[in-house]
C-alpha cells in the first residue's frame, strides 16, 4: 500500500489549539499539494486525519483534489503511536493509498517507524508530505520512501 503521512497546512495562532484554522497561506499550500498528489497517479480511497480543526481542513481540501471522502481517525490526534497508526492502516486492502493528516512530532515519528530510521531524521514543517511504500502488513522499518515534498517547492516561495 501507499501512504501520504503530510502535516497539517499552515495554520493561524489565534484560537485555542484544537480550533486553530487554516492560514490563507496555508489553504493555498495545501490546494498545490493536492495538485500534486493528484499528478502521482496514486489512487486515494481516504484521506484520513485528526479530530483537530486545521486537519479536517487540509483534508477536505485535499479530498476534493482527490476526488475522495474525508474520515476522522482518533489515532492521529496529537501524541499519535505508531503501533496505533499501524493497526489502522491494517484495515486498508492491498494495493490502496491512503493520506493520513496530523500533526508534529507524530508525522516525523510515524514516518520513522515504518522508515526504520531516528524521527530527528525528518524536518517536516506545515504543508510537507512524506510518501512511502508499504507491504500489506506494515511493520517497523518495512517502508520504502517514495518522496518527501515541502510546500516551497511548489510554490512561488522559492527564489
Amino acid at each position: 500500500m501507499k501512504i501520504a503521512l503530510i502535516r497539517h497546512g499552515e495554520a493561524e495562532n489565534t484560537h485555542p489549539d484544537e480550533q486553530r484554522q487554516l492560514s490563507t497561506e496555508g489553504k493555498q499550500d495545501i490546494m498545490s499539494l493536492g495538485a500534486f498528489l493528484k499528478g502521482t497517479g496514486w489512487q486515494f480511497q481516504k484521506v484520513f486525519h485528526s479530530p483537530l480543526v486545521r486537519t479536517y481542513q487540509t483534508a477536505s481540501i485535499l479530498a476534493q483534489s482527490l476526488s475522495c471522502e474525508t474520515d476522522p481517525w482518533t489515532v492521529l490526534r496529537p501524541g499519535a503511536s505508531p503501533e496505533g497508526v499501524s493497526a489502522e492502516l491494517h484495515t486498508l486492502k492491498p494495493g490502496e493509498a491512503a493520506a493520513l493528516v496530523f500533526h508534529m512530532p507524530d508525522v516525523a515519528r510515524i514516518a520513522a517507524y515504518f522508515l526504520g530510521s531516528s524521527d530527528s531524521s525528518f524536518y517536516v514543517p506545515p504543508g510537507t508530505v512524506l510518501g512511502i511504500n508499504l507491504p500489506a502488513r506494515p511493520a517497523p522499518g518495512s517502508g520504502l520512501l517514495l518522496f518527501a515534498m515541502q510546500p516551497e517547492f511548489w510554490s512561488s516561495k522559492v527564489n
